[in-house]
């Protein structure tokens, strides 16, 4: 039990950007599929980078004592789980971000006449948006997280002394 609890506790920031990363999925999908902005297609490129990205984490958290305890070739595979993940949420915020500049432009650049869907798209769009960038900062944390420094620079060189907080 203090095993569980311990691997929650380190693991906090990366179950942050799943939860983030899933509500971002959901808030474009959802988005992009009703209301206003409903048969206007869907970018795969969210959807897919998003998914993958989320489930590349709750991998990370479902192995990661034994990633880590399976010495410098679990650590290195720990660490690419971990940016992986990183930089496929970054692509969706991309992608998720262009798809809906058109409809910030039209609501806050020409505020004339624009039907009240459209500024609930935008509005509801924007929650997404939060949510992709919450996840994304939670995983820049915990990529520079001191931890992970001194175990990587241990990793890296062996003659380093990894002094523990």
């Amino acid at each position: 039990m203090a095993n569980k609890a311990n691997n929650i506790k380190v693991n906090i920031p990366e179950i942050i950007a799943v939860v983030c990363g899933v509500i971002g999925l959901a808030v474009y999908w959802v988005t992009s599929t009703t209301g206003y902005l409903a048969g206007q297609g869907v970018n795969a490129a969210v959807l897919a980078c998003g998914a993958v990205a989320v489930v590349a984490l709750i991998a990370k958290i479902t192995l990661g004592s034994r990633l880590v305890a399976g010495g410098v070739a679990g650590g290195v595979l720990a660490d690419l789980l971990l940016v992986g993940s990183e930089v496929l949420m970054i692509v969706a915020f991309a992608f998720f971000v262009l798809a809906r500049v058109r409809l910030a432009a039209d609501i806050y650049f020409i505020p004339v006449n624009y039907p009240a869907a459209e500024e609930t798209a935008l509005n509801i769009s924007l929650i997404g948006v939060v949510a992709y960038a919450v996840a994304i900062i939670a995983l820049i944390v915990k990529a520079f997280a001191k931890d992970r420094v001194a175990a990587g620079a241990a990793a890296a060189d062996p003659r380093v002394a990894v002094i523990p907080a």
